[in-house]
């Protein structure tokens, strides 16, 4: 096998899962809570970027309205981290690349 192939192909394989991580930190994702009281879109690298709350949750204790934001907040990163992990590994057809990145 020649190393320097293998060493190109590793720095291909790198700039090709920079672009797809640069790409998915842009991407938009929306969120919502049960009923659509918290609405809003949060971007791939897990910054929210929009939020709106109904005011009817405004009226209800505060103990209800954090639990049920930190719920949604919480499933949309999940989410969210879970389709970067799938592309990334689109990306280097389940190769795991970690250690040289």
């Amino acid at each position: 096998m020649n190393f320097g192939n293998l060493l190109q192909q590793a720095q291909q394989m790198q700039r090709k899962v920079n672009k797809a991580k640069k790409e998915f930190d842009e991407r938009e994702f929306e969120f919502n809570s049960q009923d659509d009281l918290i609405v809003g879109k949060m971007k791939g690298n897990l910054s929210i970027i929009e939020l709106h709350i109904a005011p009817s949750l405004m009226q209800e204790d505060q103990d209800n309205m954090e639990a049920l934001l930190m719920a949604t907040i919480n499933q949309t990163i999940a989410k969210v981290s879970k389709e970067r992990e799938d592309t990334l590994n689109q990306v280097t057809n389940g190769v795991d690349v970690s250690a040289f990145l």
